[in-house]
């Protein structure tokens, strides 16, 4: 199998080559122009979103615990509905460059040093996630001990990113999601059709005893809000050809996560309705290599590596920017793959340590969701009305965060759950505060 590996990142980055000469300024470099088609966007936006964590992680959540784990890809896909009904088209209208640039252009400079700080700290981590999930496919294909198929994954990601900018992470993005697609749709009908679980040991539960409705609150809002209000998904926003189109592309990529949240689910459930003992490896990697066919099995393996592909590149290039742009304040492309280097080191350590890749991506999630979201949704709703004032606006956030991650240090894993959606409530009336206090549009002009 390592020859369709090697195969395939030639493919890749071949197409990054072909997008070096794209990246001649630092806004191309980052949003590509800010004319990028509606079914690129909208491909990007599913490949983006569809990482290591919602493959390889939900697949191993549904084989323990049923079908609830549907909610953690559900709640991407509502949060990407509720995007587009409230604020794509708003953020494309902005001009903003990253999602921190965003937020000094509606609550002033001092939020977008700790806007900065925060995702840079968030991403570093889901890059982390991105590298493990990659070794398993890898280690799984060639054999190699895991924390070689750490080293491998996060050094193409790296080569690959720091070849082709955003340009290119588009164009990949597209083809990695139909190579996912096909793979997933045709395997799932054949796990369904050749491999026919018991009747009646398919359970569709919305709850389990291990998911609860203090759960299903959590993964509706936290994760949920991580991708409502995403520097990645927002990258890809702004890379759109007009704001209508911003719009229209959240909308439908809210529909093809839905369809996608019951594909890789019901993956999940068929190994555990079938009694199927993945041994060592995680079930859905098992599946693949010890299940399906062996052309259908390489297939479905090279599209799990292209979900966890598109996400991960897409991760290091958001972060990278917006240490150059918005930390440092350069707009140099040089800039942003040095930082693209120091992410993808830092990424990699912590891959090295971590074994389970849910648990690291909600552990990024809870100060992330609880700081920023509510307080920039409050923004961008009220942006041409009412400005916040910057300090409270910077409190909402900053309170957010630190009762978010005292949610991902605690030992109760109710206490982790309570804190990070108290952090969240106590950002969005702090910030509704902020804009109250704030002042109004003509107030600003004078």
């Amino acid at each position: 199998m390592t020859w369709v590996l090697i195969a395939y990142g030639a493919i890749l980055l071949a197409i990054a080559a072909l997008s070096l000469k794209y990246n001649d300024s630092f806004e191309n470099f980052l949003v590509a122009g800010r004319k990028q088609p509606r079914f690129l966007i909208v491909a990007s936006m599913l490949a983006s979103t569809i990482g290591g964590g919602i493959t390889i992680g939900t697949v191993n959540k549904a084989f323990s615990m049923g079908f609830a784990a549907f909610w953690f890809v559900a709640a991407g896909a509502i949060a990407h509905f509720l995007q587009g009904a409230f604020v794509s088209k708003k953020v494309r209208e902005s001009e903003a460059l990253t999602l921190p640039d965003l937020a000094s252009k509606l609550a002033g400079p001092a939020s977008r040093y700790l806007v900065s700080i925060i995702v840079v700290l968030t991403w570093t981590g889901i890059a982390a996630a991105q590298f493990l999930a990659a070794s398993k496919v890898i280690t799984t294909m060639t054999g190699l001990a895991p924390q070689w198929g750490v080293g491998i994954a996060a050094l193409f990601l790296l080569v690959y990113t720091l070849i082709g900018g955003q340009k290119s992470v588009l164009r990949t993005d597209f083809f990695q999601f139909g190579v996912l697609a096909i793979a997933l749709a045709v395997s799932l009908g054949w796990l369904f059709i050749a491999r026919v679980p018991a009747p009646g040991s398919l359970k569709i539960e919305l709850f389990s005893p291990k998911f609860g409705p203090l759960d299903f609150v959590y993964y509706l809002i936290v994760v949920g809000g991580s991708y409502f209000i995403c520097p990645m998904m927002f990258g890809r926003i702004l890379s759109s050809d007009s704001p209508a189109n911003a719009r229209k592309s959240s909308f439908m990529s809210g529909i093809g996560m839905t369809i996608f949240a019951f594909a890789i689910t019901f993956v999940g459930l068929w190994a555990k309705a079938y009694g199927f003992d993945p041994g060592k490896l995680d079930p859905l990697n098992a599946i693949a290599k010890n299940v399906l066919p062996d052309a259908l099995g390489v297939a479905m393996m090279v599209g799990i590596l292209a979900a966890i592909l598109s996400t991960g590149d897409t991760v290091l290039i958001t972060a990278a920017g917006i240490v150059e742009n918005d930390i440092l304040g350069r707009k140099t492309i040089a800039g942003v793959r040095l930082w693209i280097v120091v992410i993808a080191v830092f990424g990699t350590l912590i891959a090295l340590f971590e074994k389970d890749i849910v648990d690291l991506l909600l552990k990024t999630y809870n100060g992330y969701t609880a700081g920023i979201v509510p307080a920039l949704f409050v923004a961008i709703v009220a942006m041409g009305k009412r400005k916040p004032h910057g300090g409270i606006f910077f409190a909402a956030i900053l309170i957010g965060y630190v009762l978010g991650m005292a949610g991902s240090l605690a030992k109760d894993p109710n206490l982790s759950k309570w804190l990070p959606l108290g952090g969240l409530v106590a950002s969005l009336l702090i910030s509704l505060i902020a804009l109250y206090v704030g002042p109004t549009k003509k107030e600003s002009a004078l």
